[in-house]
């Protein structure tokens, strides 16, 4: 059974035709999409937002358990056809501690092998948080824009340096292209990988992913969905299929053309719902 950890994000977006709408995002929301899509056995632990806005995550058949929190992450996004977006960041959550992870997410972590820490910003998840959803051998996904998104408000920039101390008990680090190229530069993600990350996958949108090991790297292709006006939450719906497949004893490689080719078929009826 998989965990998915991350803040309710309050993300308030203009289509591409101009319209103004508030809606609930962050990990959790797609992740739940891709939970009930491929009927994952998974229970998401999540902070933040309105109770409004919870409603449309607790109305799916979903474990969800929603803790304590005295602010929300809001994002603001303009879309843009063709699935680019400008993004601003309105306003920062609590962060996850380790008090949360021995509290109120206990019982469910409890019945966890695998945990998705879908960070938002730097500090989002501590390393003292990453070290205790790790403890009893729990197989750790991380999102890299924990490591990429400094906590300032305003237009995002991508700014971070690696440090193997920041991610401890991590399994698998999964970047998107830009979040790698601000992390590593030009040595790559075999920086991780000598320091002893055993697993960076690097996610390239509609070109597929690469899988990074101390054996190599591995191209990972996908059939793409091309015209997007809307791709936001792909990268976490991603991530929970990598780490369901990682959960059902996958390979790191082969768990990525699972979530490559389940990211592709979320997107594609996301269009085509919306066509």
């Amino acid at each position: 059974m998989i965990a998915v950890v991350g803040q309710s994000v309050i993300d308030r977006v203009t289509t591409p035709d101009g319209r103004h709408v508030e809606r609930l995002g962050g990990s959790p929301v797609f992740a739940a999409a891709a939970i009930v899509a491929f009927g994952l056995d998974a229970t998401i632990l999540t902070r933040g937002a309105t109770p409004q806005l919870l409603r449309s995550l607790s109305a799916t058949p979903v474990g969800v358990v929603v803790g304590p929190s005295s602010t929300s992450f809001v994002s603001e996004l303009d879309l843009l056809v063709g699935g680019e977006r400008h993004h601003r960041v309105a306003s920062l959550g609590d962060p996850f501690l380790p008090r949360d992870v021995d509290g109120w997410m206990a019982p469910s972590l409890a019945r966890c092998d695998t945990v998705v820490a879908g960070a938002q910003w730097t500090g989002d998840f501590p390393p003292e948080t990453l070290a205790a959803l790790a403890e009893g051998g729990r197989r750790v996904l991380f999102d890299a824009q924990g490591l990429v998104r400094p906590p300032v408000l305003g237009p995002i920039a991508l700014r971070g340096a690696f440090d193997v101390a920041a991610i401890p008990g991590v399994t698998v680090l999964k970047c998107a292209e830009a979040e790698a190229e601000a992390l590593f530069g030009r040595a790559g993600p075999a920086v991780a990988i000598a320091a002893g990350v055993p697993v960076v996958v690097v996610s390239l949108g509609e070109r597929g992913a690469v899988v990074h090991t101390g054996q190599g790297m591995e191209a990972v292709p996908v059939v793409p969905v091309v015209g997007l006006a809307d791709t936001v939450g792909a990268g976490d719906t991603f991530l929970t299929l990598l780490a369901a497949a990682m959960a059902d004893g996958a390979s790191a490689l082969d768990a990525t053309h699972v979530a490559c080719a389940g990211t592709s078929v979320v997107l594609r009826a996301r269009d085509e719902q919306r066509a």
